[in-house]
């Protein structure tokens, strides 16, 4: 089947297919093969000639390098109310007869709740029941890793599980504590009964296998770079630019420190920053000189150079060493200790100067208050990232990278959980006959693994001494602010 996901101006097309208990899902360049008979999960990025093997139940966030350094939390009651409303009404699609059912699930938790955020969400959608030869078998995705704290689940249902079915369309508004809906709708515009080659759910010959995680986001990242360096220098490609809004190009951020820092993920987190700040942006790959001459000749109006050029340890008092001390009370690890970031930042022109040269710095408090957040906003760049082998920032929509509180373009794995667990996936019924769409379930497995290739964004995963995420996160904020607030001036202020 083909499915088109709608979310705000965004549209993402996949192609499912099902084969008795094998599943494979194709999302642009990345490839997810569920092969339960094998107990585990492949997934494969065809553009980096790579695959790697996910053992069922193996959690796809590797656990955090050194302990949590806030108090244990007293876990706390989460009701999550499941309302089905079959309305009666019947079509044909596909030659199988459709039902219109309406889902409405409630989610309230105790203020003092592990999560205590609040979500209320509406489906409205159409099922069939597909013959018993093409029933695909039930999800098998990986279920996230425990958390710290867990919170007990009440979950209650009003209504007939039986009226859903095999999801062929729907339209689901998710509202969250901020109270602004968003809005996601699938459709199956193409749906086929045949029989499908076993060969599709088989690992392509050829390619290499990745050991872990990072190997297959280096080896994505490397095709992935490979690829930019060309579209800059291929006479074919057009450079997308917006009327009345300046195209950034920018570099991979270079590290002057002895820590090691994912610079090429550092360069997308600062192309994210740019979007939200509604600037136009893209990275640009190669060495410095040459990239920012081609970049300037096909119509880029800047290029943004930016180095780390210092990573240390808050010292000594003030509400850094109060914040230390209060880490330290916590029991938290030595290694998570306030943090500052410091980035050298260039915008250059067309004619080779610099419209804006400053320094900008970020700190953090040493409890990784704001680590969480930016790795949340980051990892839905580096998930646009892997679907469609290339930043798609350039697009102007911020919400690509700042909407995970709701639905991002197929959805994320704090919704997917909560619909699994409201139409009680995990009983006596499959999954598939609860009205989940596994489609979205497979989005929400490539997203974890997203998150889990963020972690270390601040620096290697495993790697000892303190965390630097925070403070460079809030340097790269700070400098598409800085960005934004230079090309936003009028004419005769700027310098």
């Amino acid at each position: 089947m083909k499915t088109v996901y709608t979310s705000e101006s965004q549209k993402t097309e996949t192609v499912t297919y099902f084969k008795g208990a094998r599943q494979r899902y194709e999302f642009a360049d990345m490839l997810v093969l569920k092969q339960p008979d094998l107990k585990r999960t492949v997934q494969i990025s065809r553009a980096a000639n790579t695959y790697l093997l996910i053992p069922d139940g193996a959690p796809a966030t590797p656990p955090a390098a050194a302990p949590p350094t806030a108090p244990p939390q007293t876990p706390g009651i989460v009701t999550v109310t499941t309302t089905i409303m079959d309305t009666g009404e019947r079509k044909r699609m596909f030659g199988l007869e459709a039902r219109r059912v309406r889902t409405v699930i409630d989610r309230q938790a105790t203020p003092m709740a592990c999560d205590p955020s609040k979500q209320h969400v509406e489906t409205d959608g159409w099922y069939v029941d597909l013959p018993p030869a093409a029933q695909p078998a039930g999800d098998t995705t990986p279920p996230p890793p425990p958390a710290t704290c867990v919170d007990e689940i009440k979950a209650t249902q009003n209504g007939d599980a039986k009226a859903l079915g095999f999801p062929i369309g729907y339209t689901t508004t998710i509202t969250g504590d901020e109270g602004k809906p968003n809005v996601v709708a699938m459709e199956i515009t193409e749906l086929e009964i045949t029989n499908l080659d076993a060969a599709l759910f088989d690992i392509p010959p050829g390619m290499t296998e990745a050991g872990n995680l990072g190997a297959l986001s280096k080896a994505v990242s490397d095709a992935n770079e490979s690829r930019l360096a060309q579209q800059l220098t291929a006479p074919t490609t057009e450079v997308q630019k917006i009327p009345g809004v300046p195209l950034i190009g920018v570099m991979e951020v270079a590290n002057k420190t002895t820590q090691q820092v994912e610079t090429r993920a550092l360069r997308d987190r600062l192309v994210a920053q740019l979007v939200e700040q509604k600037i136009n942006a893209s990275p640009l790959a190669g060495a410095q000189p040459e990239v920012i001459q081609q970049a300037t000749a096909r119509g880029y109006d800047y290029v943004l150079v930016a180095e780390v050029t210092e990573l240390k340890v808050s010292k000594g008092g003030g509400l850094g060493g109060a914040l230390k001390a209060a880490s330290k009370l916590a029991g938290g690890d030595t290694a998570q200790q306030p943090t500052e970031a410091t980035l050298s930042i260039k915008l250059v022109q067309p004619d080779g100067k610099s419209k804006l040269a400053s320094n900008v710095k970020g700190k953090d408090g040493g409890l990784n208050l704001k680590t969480g957040l930016g790795v949340a906003k980051f990892a839905g760049t580096m998930y646009m990232n892997m679907m469609t082998g290339k930043m798609m920032m350039n697009a102007l929509n911020g919400g690509m990278t700042g909407n995970l509180g709701g639905i991002g373009m197929l959805g994320n794995p704090a919704l997917a959980n909560m619909q699994m667990r409201g139409l009680g996936v995990g009983g006596p019924m499959p999954a598939m006959r609860m009205g989940f769409d596994p489609t979205a379930g497979a989005a929400s497995f490539l997203m974890q693994q997203a998150m889990a290739s963020a972690v270390s964004v601040g620096g290697a995963a495993g790697q000892s001494g303190p965390s630097f995420d925070a403070a460079i996160g809030e340097a790269v904020q700070q400098t598409a602010k800085a960005v934004a607030d230079e090309l936003r001036k009028p004419e005769g202020k700027k310098k």
